[in-house]
């Protein structure tokens, strides 16, 4: 197995997620990191952003097989959007969740069903956040602005295969 390198998750997801379409008139964005990284990601950046975030929760954990294909369970990602804190979560449901949120996460679930680096067996688990940024322990009022989230769940495995141009 000499010459082979091991699948970097991170690097995969970038790809299959470079694919993503326009949600609204933005491109969503893909970043990673902790819980704590996340809510400093937020605090940098309030007020400035317009694009939903889809954010790996890291640590997670890889099995690897053979450097050909890397399983992992929970895998979890943080789809997100800056909101407008006066409103209240019946209007977040029908705006940043029903136009932004829930179509980021089709879109995302549609890229890793026609991937060919990555398959999931159409299983997902999805927990809702209006204040993403209030959830987090010791973070209340500190931010001026506030995030809606969907927090996807999921089991994938990634192979070593090149990705192919996926359309959606």
């Amino acid at each position: 197995m000499i010459g082979k390198t091991t699948i970097k998750v991170e690097s995969s997801l970038r790809e299959i997620f470079a694919f993503l379409p326009t949600i609204g008139a933005f491109q969503p964005v893909f970043k990673a990191g902790d819980q704590k990284e996340l809510l400093s990601f937020f605090a940098q950046s309030q007020g400035n952003t317009n694009y939903p975030l889809v954010w790996l929760d890291m640590p997670f954990e890889e099995k690897h097989f053979n450097r050909k294909r890397v399983d992992i369970t929970g895998l979890t990602l943080i789809l997100a959007v800056e909101t407008n804190s006066e409103m209240l979560y019946s209007e977040r449901l029908e705006t940043t969740f029903a136009d932004i949120l829930y179509p980021l996460l089709d879109r995302v679930l549609d890229v890793f069903s026609v991937s060919n680096t990555l398959s999931y067996d159409s299983d997902f688990t999805i927990t809702k956040f209006g204040n993403y940024s209030e959830q987090a322990e010791g973070t209340e009022g500190a931010f001026a602005d506030i995030w809606d989230a969907i927090k996807l769940t999921l089991d994938v495995e990634i192979n070593d295969t090149c990705l192919r141009t996926i359309k959606i």
